[in-house]
């Protein structure tokens, strides 16, 4: 695993010049797609706008969904015919077994992804195959990728209480979580009704120093006529194989999450992102799901607060191990 942590280093040491091809390649895609859009998924004109005339992105917002951002081997088109839709979710749905637990509707709800009236496949919509373009080192090291359970460091992030769905790039959230988007002239922040703090999107121009890496990256926005781009870059990566997972892709370092908000209508804002890494991806490639405005407000969420389990699950593993005590 080691080998392969230092092989996908050193590939990051030499595609700096290849990122920023592929950062002009994906511009220009993500431009395409937006400059494409049918008719009615286009902008409409009555958006509601802020005060300097800018699209407004503030309110409570969701999005739930089973269509994976992968594409399954049993769907080999983007657009799923409405005849297949009740196939495609069975096919999508885990089988939980005979017991039905309700709390599950919430994580896998029986619906797919829509957009402009169309089911889909997958969250890809770029490459055609809808499949992430992975390096043969970025395959090695997600195969290889192993945690250590044994300990509060590393087991897995959203156990611990320090990952989320506003991370970038933003994942598929319900109304278990409705996200929150404040807008403002200087800032856009997200927040969600989950375990991660709020982020923070600067929009005003001029050139930071470099901060240290930090587990969610550091995000700049700026505005493209009506589209919020936002950038992120500087993750923090602690595993040995050098890569940390975001939803169901990879980033390392030296990735770049670029995410586009555009406000179509009053009540829906299309997502679409990707992450521009040679190291890991060997050609560009696109995702998309829409936001849907909710009347659910987010809710004050304890988890570092309420989480006992980690301490169980842990201190249950331990009591296996302990010497066996003589009788008195």
């Amino acid at each position: 695993m080691r080998a392969v942590a230092h092989a996908l280093a050193a590939t990051r040491r030499t595609c700096t010049l290849i990122a920023g091809q592929f950062g002009v390649i994906m511009r220009a895609l993500l431009a395409t797609s937006v400059l494409l859009a049918s008719p009615a998924l286009a902008q409409t004109t009555d958006i509601p706008r802020t005060a300097d005339g800018r699209p407004d992105l503030g309110g409570y917002w969701v999005s739930e969904f089973l269509s994976p951002l992968e594409r399954p081997d049993d769907f080999k088109a983007l657009v799923i015919p409405p005849n297949r839709e009740a196939e495609a979710i069975k096919a999508m749905t885990p089988d939980f077994g005979d017991v039905y637990d309700p709390e599950l509707d919430y994580f896998f709800p029986r619906t797919l992804l829509k957009i402009n009236g169309e089911l889909r496949s997958s969250i890809l919509i770029e490459p055609e195959a809808g499949k992430l373009p992975l390096t043969a080192l970025a395959r090695a090291a997600i195969e290889g990728f192993e945690r250590d359970f044994d300990g509060p460091e590393n087991r897995p992030d959203a156990e611990r209480c320090v990952d989320g769905v506003v991370s970038a790039p933003l994942r598929v959230f319900g109304n278990l979580a409705p996200q929150h988007i404040i807008h403002t002239p200087d800032a856009v922040v997200l927040v969600a009704e989950d375990m991660n703090p709020a982020r923070i999107v600067p929009l005003e121009a001029g050139t930071l120093l470099t901060p240290s890496p930090t587990r969610s990256g550091h995000s700049r926005g700026r505005w493209e006529g009506d589209t919020l781009v936002v950038e992120t870059t500087g993750f923090q990566v602690d595993h040995p194989s050098g890569i940390v997972w975001r939803g169901d892709a990879v980033v390392t370092e030296d990735s770049t999450v670029t995410e586009r908000f555009t406000l179509l209508g009053p009540d829906e804002i299309l997502f679409q992102f990707t992450i521009i890494d040679p190291a890991l991806y060997a050609k560009p490639w696109l995702g998309e799901f829409p936001l849907h405005r909710t009347r659910l407000a987010t809710q004050e969420y304890a988890c570092h607060e309420g989480n006992h389990a980690l301490l169980n699950v842990l201190g249950a593993a331990r009591l296996g191990k302990q010497d066996e005590q003589p009788e008195n």
